[in-house]
């Protein structure tokens, strides 16, 4: 079972939220904005925690452990 797990921006220092999902307006999460945000270590597509089986979507192996 993958699992999201958190990953930080070398460049701002932020947790890097995972591509192509929302984040609440009072978070402050690093996303596209930052020059950082593509770099290693790179964004999933799980917020921490989140397995795979919850997201219900195909997604990426990026910012994921194997968790079984």
């Amino acid at each position: 079972m993958r699992v999201g797990v958190a990953v930080y921006c070398a460049v701002c220092g932020r947790q890097k939220q995972p591509h192509g999902r929302s984040a609440p307006m009072a978070m402050d999460y690093c996303n596209d904005d930052c020059t950082g945000y593509r770099d290693d270590p790179k964004p999933g597509c799980l917020w921490p925690g989140e397995t795979a089986e919850s997201f219900g979507y195909k997604c990426c192996d990026a910012a994921t452990e194997d968790h079984r």
